[in-house]
C-alpha cells in the first residue's frame, strides 16, 4: 500500500512542476557580455530539445533525469558515469543565493526514457558537489556530482565514458534532453527522451558572445544554432554525445545559451544564437580526484590517452590521474559558503505555490517507502 501511495504522489510530483513551473531566470553580466546579447541557463521545467527527435533509449541509455527543489522546482538532465555517480551542470543544483542544493533536494531517475513511466527507478543522492570555483553569473565551471545512496543495478542503464579526442567543428554531436516541444515553451513537457544534432562552432561568433571561450578544448564547447535546431531550458546539465562511436562518449554538459535581447521572448531554436557546453575533458582531473575513478578508467580512448597527440595537447587535456582531494568532503552540503554571483529568481505566486506542493508532496513521498 506505501509503495503504491508513493508512486501516485510522486505522478503528482511531476504533473506540479508541469503545471505550475516557471522559466528559468536571464542572467547579464555586462563585464563580461556585449550589450547586444543576454545570457540564460538551460534549467527548467517546461522547455527541451527543439526539432530534435525521439531516441531508442538503449543508444543513450547513460541520461539521466533530474528533478531538484530549486526556485519553483526545476528539471535537469544528467549522465550516468558510473554505478553511483551522476555528471550533472553546477547551475541545476545551486542556489545562488544559499548555495549547493544539499541531498534530500535533488531526485534522479534512469533506466528509462520517459519521466513519467516506471518510477521505480528513483535514486536518492547522499552528496551534491558543485566545482568550487563555479560563478553562478558567467557560468565557468559549470559543472557537479551527483553521489547516489545506492548504487544502481539496473541493467538498462549505461555509463557513458569521456570523449577524450581534440573537439574540431566537424565533430559529430548531438545534445539529449527532457522538456517542452516548442520553442516558446508551449508545447507541454515531452514524456520521451529526445536528441538533435549540434553544430560546434569556432567562428568569431564564440569569442564575441563569450569572453572566456577561446577554443572548444578549453573549458568550454560552443555549438552556433542552425535549421532551429537547439537545445532548450530543461536540458541543462545533459549529456552532448559523440556520436561517431555507438558507445556515445560524452563531449560536454549542457550549459548556457546567449540570445539577442532583440527577442520579446526567452526563446530556443534562434538561428545564429551561440550556445555552450562545459567541456568534460577539461575537468577530468576534477571529475577523477572527486570520484576517487582512475581517468583511465572514465576515458572514451585509452590508447589517445597515451599518444603523442595527447602528450602535446594544452594542459585543459590531461587526462592524468591527481591523488584524490579533500573537496568531495568539504563541498558536498548545502550550507556552503559559495557566495550569490547573480540575483535569484523573481518566483510568481505560482510559482510560490509550486514549490510548496513540491515540497510537500517529496517529504510526505520520502516517508512512504520512496527507495528501499
Amino acid at each position: 500500500m506505501n509503495l503504491i501511495f508513493g508512486s501516485l504522489l510522486l505522478f503528482s510530483v511531476l504533473q506540479v512542476i508541469h503545471t505550475y513551473g516557471v522559466k528559468a531566470s536571464k542572467i547579464a553580466n555586462t563585464k563580461q557580455l556585449s550589450e547586444n546579447t543576454k545570457r540564460i541557463s538551460k534549467r527548467g521545467s517546461s522547455d527541451r530539445i527543439l526539432n530534435g527527435n525521439e531516441v531508442e533509449f538503449s543508444e543513450y541509455s547513460s541520461a539521466a533525469s533530474l528533478l531538484t527543489l530549486l526556485y519553483n522546482g526545476i528539471s535537469c538532465t544528467g549522465t550516468f558515469i558510473s554505478k553511483d555517480v551522476v555528471l550533472t551542470a553546477a547551475h541545476c543544483v545551486y542556489n545562488t543565493t544559499t548555495g549547493p542544493l544539499s541531498p534530500e533536494e535533488v531526485f534522479v531517475s534512469g533506466g528509462t526514457k520517459s519521466i513519467l513511466q516506471n518510477i521505480t527507478y528513483i535514486y536518492k543522492v547522499q552528496k551534491v558537489l558543485v566545482h568550487s570555483d563555479y560563478n553562478s553569473s558567467t557560468f565557468n565551471n559549470d559543472i557537479a556530482l551527483l553521489f547516489l545512496t545506492n548504487s544502481t543495478s539496473d541493467p538498462s542503464i549505461s555509463f557513458a565514458k569521456i570523449y577524450n579526442i581534440p573537439v574540431t567543428d566537424e565533430t559529430p554531436v548531438e545534445a539529449a534532453g527532457w522538456g517542452d516541444t516548442a520553442k516558446d515553451g508551449s508545447g507541454g513537457t515531452s514524456q520521451v527522451l529526445m536528441a538533435v544534432p549540434i553544430h560546434i562552432s569556432s567562428s568569431d561568433d564564440c569569442n564575441d558572445s563569450n569572453d572566456f571561450w577561446k577554443s572548444n578544448n578549453g573549458p568550454t564547447i560552443c555549438m552556433m544554432v542552425q535549421n532551429e535546431q537547439d537545445t532548450c531550458p530543461g536540458d541543462s546539465g545533459g549529456p552532448l554525445y559523440f556520436t561517431g562511436d555507438s558507445s556515445k562518449p560524452i563531449v560536454g554538459i549542457t550549459s548556457f545559451e546567449v540570445l539577442s535581447v532583440d527577442s520579446s521572448t526567452i526563446e530556443c531554436g534562434n538561428n545564429g544564437d551561440t550556445a555552450y557546453f562545459t567541456n568534460a575533458l577539461y575537468h577530468i582531473d576534477w571529475i577523477s580526484n572527486n570520484t576517487q575513478i582512475d581517468a583511465k578508467d572514465l576515458v572514451f580512448d585509452k590508447d589517445y590517452l597515451n599518444s603523442p597527440a595527447s602528450n602535446s595537447s594544452s594542459a585543459s587535456q590531461s587526462t592524468s590521474v591527481s591523488k584524490p582531494t579533500s573537496e568531495i568532503q568539504t563541498t558536498s552540503t548545502s550550507q556552503s559558503t559559495f557566495k550569490s554571483q547573480s540575483s535569484t529568481t523573481n518566483t510568481s505566486p505560482s510559482a510560490t505555490l509550486s514549490i510548496n506542493i513540491y515540497t510537500t508532496i517529496c517529504t510526505i513521498f520520502l516517508l512512504y517507502n520512496f527507495i528501499a
